[in-house]
């Protein structure tokens, strides 16, 4: 389970706010078993987001795995495995927790990036370390609402301002971002939401 490692050093923690309101922080670190990174977010209740994300040596999935809990309960998990240039998702929704309803989508471009959107920086620093005008992304968290399926992947694009940040871009959404020499340091969102790095 996902769980076993968390026993990681936390490398770097993250606030989440949209002003001066906390809607929590997310840490990450570096281990042999890949990046973890974990979200304790509040959007009328708390949640937490626990993920494992193993990439290959061309930067793309090989690996992942989101665990998602509220008041201590798994409701959700998500697992995305790359065999053969293709990348299979299963969702797993613990609606009754004995018997959970799985749903599992398979996408056939090789070079496939992953993008979680609850504020998984790995992801994006692995974006940051393999720099393209043009990415085809996957949101593997969209696929659980039938409304977002089809939103679910595209074609993101990256370029920089003229302050040397980089500016993601995918379905009309920004995201700012400042690096310096140990990674992403904020992460401002044309929504108003902006993730800052308080821990290195």
């Amino acid at each position: 389970m996902l769980i076993l490692f968390l026993a990681n050093v936390f490398g770097a923690e993250y606030i989440v706010r949209v002003d001066s309101m906390v809607l929590g922080r997310v840490r990450t670190s570096f281990g042999k078993n890949g990046w973890v990174s974990v979200s304790e977010l509040e959007y009328g209740e708390k949640y937490i987001v626990e993920t494992r994300t193993v990439y290959a040596a061309s930067g793309v999935l090989a690996h992942y795995e989101a665990i998602f809990r509220t008041r201590g309960e798994v409701v959700a998990k998500i697992v995305g495995t790359r065999r053969q240039g293709t990348t299979n998702v299963t969702l797993y929704a613990y609606n009754d927790s004995s018997r959970p309803a799985v749903k599992t989508f398979a996408f056939d471009n090789p070079e496939i990036f992953i993008v979680d959107n609850n504020f998984v920086i790995p992801h994006f620093e692995m974006l940051l370390k393999n720099p393209r005008p043009v990415y085809q992304i996957l949101i593997p968290q969209a696929l659980f609402d039938p409304s977002k399926t089809e939103k679910a992947s595209g074609t993101a694009t990256l370029k920089r301002d003229n302050q040397g940040r980089f500016i993601f871009s995918y379905e009309g959404v920004e995201i700012r971002i400042t690096v310096d020499k140990d990674g992403i340091v904020r992460m401002e969102y044309s929504n108003g939401i902006v993730v800052e790095r308080v821990k290195k």
